[in-house]
């Protein structure tokens, strides 16, 4: 009996030992010929991919390892979500999805639909792209928000490109045209509302000659008005 577990220690051992070798036998004879990559791409560089996974599919067919394979592709700053698989008998599959930008967020990063922040290194491209300044925390909500902001905005012929939520919960709005909007900290949306409303009566003609609208007063609104316009009621 003693023989017995004697030998299979050392055949156990043995396996242990030459593993290394078994490993490298496999990658030989099993290796992966072909990686397959699917996705569309606008952002993303077949190139960077191939850089991420070329060191990392060497081990064979077998020992590849899938979780790396996705840790690496997924650091790429494009890269919203990888599916990684291994088809018989030397292929990889990659279906990649891009992230897919809806604004950008405080100085340096986008935020995707799922208000995930991103850091792209060319984000001076997206400088046509509305940015918000807010709360980390906040920024989920906010950007609903904004989204519902920019549709009432546009329906008034005003485009919104910056929506700022300070530390006191102070709400501002910049348009396209330049023209500045406070709302405060105290009813923001309702008091949106009643400005929303009192653009439909004012009419985009007297809308276009506003640069500033100050919306913290409890009964009504100040507004400042472009220099050299003249305002007839």
């Amino acid at each position: 009996m003693q023989l017995k577990l004697a030998a299979l220690l050392v055949i156990m051992l043995g396996i242990v030992f030459s593993w290394p070798l078994v490993e490298q036998v496999i990658a030989k004879t099993l290796p992966i010929r072909h990686v397959q990559v699917e996705g569309a791409f606008q952002y993303i560089d077949k190139q960077d991919i191939q850089m991420k996974i070329n060191p990392l599919v060497q081990s064979g067919y077998f020992s590849v390892d899938l979780q790396v394979i996705q840790q690496a592709v997924m650091s790429l700053p494009w890269t919203e979500s990888i599916q990684v698989q291994r088809i018989w008998p030397d292929r990889l599959k990659l279906r990649i999805y891009e992230q897919k930008p809806v604004i950008r967020w405080q100085a340096h990063s986008l935020l995707n639909e799922q208000g995930e922040v991103f850091r792209p290194l060319n984000i001076d491209r997206f400088q046509a792209l509305p940015v918000l300044y807010a709360p980390n925390e906040q920024r989920h909500q906010l950007l609903e928000v904004m989204h519902g902001l920019s549709v009432s905005l546009m329906d008034q012929g005003l485009y919104l490109t910056e929506f700022r939520v300070n530390e006191r919960q102070s709400w501002s709005l910049s348009m396209e045209n330049g023209l500045e909007i406070q709302l405060g900290r105290l009813q923001p949306l309702e008091k949106f509302s009643q400005l929303m409303k009192a653009l439909v009566v004012l009419g985009s003609e007297l809308v276009n000659k506003m640069v500033y609208v100050d919306m913290r007063y409890p009964n009504g609104y100040a507004v400042r008005w472009r220099e050299n316009e003249q305002i007839n009621w």
